[in-house]
Formats: C-alpha cells, structure tokens, sequence
C-alpha cells in the first residue's frame, strides 16, 4: 500500500485510532500506513509550530532533541520518527516480520499518545 501524504484530514489520534482498527482485522500494511500518517502528521506540525522546514523530518527531530531534555522513559524525537519510517517501508512492501512490525509499531503509537494524549 503507497502511503500518501499527510494532510489535515484526519489528526494523529484520529490515524492511531484506524491503525489500531486495521491491525485487528488483520491488515498489517494498512495499519502500518496510517501509524506512518500520524507520525507523519505529527512532525509536520511540531515543524510548523517552529517555523522550521517540513521537508526533511530527520532535521526537525534532531533540532526538536537539541531544544529539549527528554524525561525519562520518554521516546525521542528520533526514535519515534525512525519507527514510523520503518513502518512506512512496510506499508509500501510489506518488508517486516510480525515481530518486527510490533515493536516499531508499538513505538510509534507510544510516541503519538506521548505527545497527543490518550485515545477517547
């Protein structure tokens, strides 16, 4: 499944909340795609906030890292987009095991709720 790019349709609880829906019923790429949407969404707007350029993520995560002291048990700015990079991959050739898929699933979706909240 190509991603596509992030826009202001949905927020990115609103992506977590489908991509929890589409990982129950089993379709894996699906899901890793709009967890890659809400990272995606995500660090577009921690750019805009800044004014710093949307377009190379990896440079606005390692500004964000160098503004800010990360509390402990708090993923990073770097982690969380590198997660969600790795499930953009899968989303576009289905390239991790379902081990593999968990884990950087479950970071990114870690880093959202961090950064966003809870899910309603």
């Amino acid at each position: 499944m190509a991603t596509e790019s992030a826009t202001a349709e949905l927020t990115p609880l609103e992506y977590v909340a489908r991509a929890d829906k589409e990982l129950a019923f089993g379709k894996r790429q699906k899901a890793a795609g709009y967890l890659w949407k809400a990272i995606e969404a995500t660090f577009i707007g921690l750019a805009k906030e800044r004014e710093l350029d949307c377009g190379d993520l990896f440079k606005v995560a390692k500004t964000l890292e160098a503004e800010t002291t990360l509390q402990k048990n708090y993923p990073s700015y770097g982690g969380g987009l590198s997660a969600g990079e790795t499930l953009r991959e899968h989303a576009d050739s289905a390239a991790l095991e379902g081990y593999q898929l968990g884990v950087h699933y479950d970071a990114a979706r870690k880093f959202i709720v961090k950064r966003h909240g809870e899910l309603e």
